[in-house]
């Protein structure tokens, strides 16, 4: 997965150095990995519309060869390699695109480490250039005298300060810093980039600062797009009733219910977005609005494909004209 995320952070930090602006250059990323995996995608659909299409003929093949599993197991393997389908084809977009999403995760949670490539040691230290100049406007006496005050006051020990403390009181300073706010790269990000989109801090979260309506924005547009994404592709299934496939013995294989998962989802897609990064909401929002102009567009493309197929395919023969009884008849 690191691998992955370091592929992402270089492609984020290309557009970044062009724009300037985080929130546009992950907008641009996320039409980048759009477009990479739309062949996919399209992939995807077609094998969804076939699958329908192919299924009444599947259960004529077990209505016919039910009986006989060595005989259907021939006549199966025969239909699917007649049709070039395969039923588990389309899965591999599914999976492509959860690996996606993590990977962009941990970019969005390390992008220092992803995106500019910093060690730890580096990351620590810049790290603490940013608290002073964010947290304490500059004032490096300041910060040392608070970073003293909160060891001496959670340690449990009253300390003096001395040069081995006041170390100690910076690292555990820090230390605690960490863990009260896990993403914490960005607070290092905002001293390079322009982390301001559409009036939105995309270092923010919205679990942090609740009280913020502009932070509910992408978690709200995440879960609504989200929705109408999944919802798209599962239209056509007849009053949202799982789908069934057959494998080459007869047995059933049931499709994920789709009227659940559209629910389950999107839910799940608001929640994350709230527990993480705005830049996370903002490409989970970005994803699911390309994918619906995706959608749309794969049904065309597909649509326009089989108009093509069924043009091109051979009229009935004209009867021939017999010319010489042709000729007799006007003879006579």
């Amino acid at each position: 997965m690191s691998t992955l995320a370091y592929i992402f952070g270089y492609i984020l930090k290309f557009w970044l150095n062009l724009c300037g602006n985080y929130g546009l250059a992950m907008v641009l990323f996320s039409v980048t990995v759009k477009a990479i995996l739309f062949p996919l995608s399209l992939k995807q659909q077609k094998s969804m519309r076939m699958s329908q299409e192919l299924q009444p003929k599947l259960n004529e093949l077990q209505a016919k060869y039910g009986d006989n599993k060595e005989q259907m197991t021939i006549e199966y393997q025969k239909f699917m390699k007649e049709n070039k389908y395969n039923p588990f084809g389309g899965c591999l977009l599914s999976i492509l695109q959860l690996f996606v999403l993590f990977g962009v995760l941990y970019v969005v949670m390390n992008p220092m480490k992803y995106m500019d490539k910093y060690t730890d040691e580096e990351i620590n230290v810049a790290f603490e250039e940013a608290v002073i100049n964010q947290d304490f406007s500059g004032d490096k006496a300041a910060f040392e005298a608070a970073a003293v005050e909160y060891y001496n006051s959670n340690s449990g020990d009253v300390k003096t300060t001395s040069d081995d403390t006041l170390e100690n009181a910076k690292t555990f300073y820090f230390d605690q810093y960490k863990k009260s706010y896990r993403y914490y790269e960005l607070k290092i990000l905002r001293e390079k980039y322009d982390l301001n989109f559409l009036g939105i801090d995309l270092g923010e979260t919205t679990a942090q600062n609740p009280s913020n309506l502009a932070l509910w924005i992408f978690p709200v547009l995440t879960t609504v797009f989200y929705y109408i994404s999944l919802w798209m592709v599962s239209r056509k299934q007849k009053n949202n009733k799982p789908q069934t496939m057959k494998d080459a013995n007869g047995n059933e294989i049931e499709m994920p219910n789709m009227a659940m998962m559209n629910i389950f989802m999107p839910l799940m897609s608001g929640f994350i977005s709230y527990s993480v990064p705005q830049s996370m909401g903002l490409y989970w929002f970005l994803n699911s609005f390309i994918q619906i102009i995706i959608q749309f567009a794969s049904d065309k493309m597909i649509k326009k494909e089989k108009d093509t197929t069924k043009d091109s395919k051979v009229l009935d023969p004209v009867e021939p004209i017999n010319v010489e009884e042709n000729d007799e008849t006007d003879k006579k």
